[in-house]
């Protein structure tokens, strides 16, 4: 009998008391903000874009065979926004000028299309426009931030959208453009606004231009530098 009363008694002292409950209760709820300050912090960027509804810049850039924007065609595009990126080499309709084909490095050999004289797999227009679009769609309110793009990339990707009957789709996934060229200008004082001198002026590197798949890093490393503020970029916004 003593045995059961002594092991009755250990039961009785390790039940938890009413006020220790109480306070267990007071703790878990205290937690509570913490968790969701842990929650929103560690949420990726197009998470906390979507919670606070706002834009999301996707950095694009295009190479072309030349500089007439009413002919020219693509043969390099590419995107970033975050770490997810996106490029494709398209065979180009037309033949690519001396001058482009010194400054990107891409040249065309028959039906193959060389960078540094290296062939690089290439896909129809078509399916790279369409590729393009899906890239867009994943975005929550995807604009397009290009470099001098008001005048050069923007006109040539929406006529070629048109060419390939895609151009209404294309609005439908973003709302517009900005061009870091006209942003630049407004937020610095400097002696030449081009992307290279702007990387080495305020990156402190050099970089392959004229390759899209490293002028769209750039750009957004730039962008990320600069942090304009939203009256800025309501001014440099391009609508469709």
């Amino acid at each position: 009998m003593k045995a059961c009363k002594g092991e009755k008694s250990v039961v009785n002292q390790s039940r938890p008391s009413l006020i220790d409950l109480f306070m267990r209760l007071i703790g878990s709820f205290a937690r509570v903000p913490l968790r969701l300050f842990r929650w929103v912090t560690s949420a990726r960027a197009s998470d906390l874009a979507m919670i606070r509804d706002e834009e999301t810049p996707v950095f694009f850039d295009l190479e072309t065979t030349g500089l007439d924007t009413s002919a020219c065609d693509i043969v390099q595009l590419s995107a970033i926004s975050g770490n997810r990126t996106f490029n494709a080499y398209l065979l180009p309709r037309c033949s690519m000028t001396d001058g482009a084909s010194r400054v990107t490095g891409l040249t065309l050999e028959g039906q193959s299309l060389l960078f540094n004289r290296r062939p690089v797999p290439t896909v129809p227009h078509r399916r790279a426009l369409g590729d393009f679009l899906s890239f867009l769609q994943t975005f929550h309110r995807p604009f397009l931030v290009g470099h001098n793009s008001s005048r050069f990339d923007w006109p040539i990707l929406r006529r070629v959208l048109a060419e390939f009957r895609l151009l209404e789709e294309f609005e439908r996934a973003v709302s517009g453009c900005l061009d870091t060229l006209t942003l630049s200008r407004e937020m610095f004082q400097l002696q030449k606004y081009s992307q290279p001198f702007l990387v080495e002026h305020f990156l402190r590197e050099e970089y392959g231009a004229h390759d899209a798949s490293e002028d769209v890093r750039t750009l957004q490393d730039l962008y990320r530098v600069w942090r304009p503020s939203e009256q800025i970029l309501r001014r440099h916004k391009i609508s469709l």
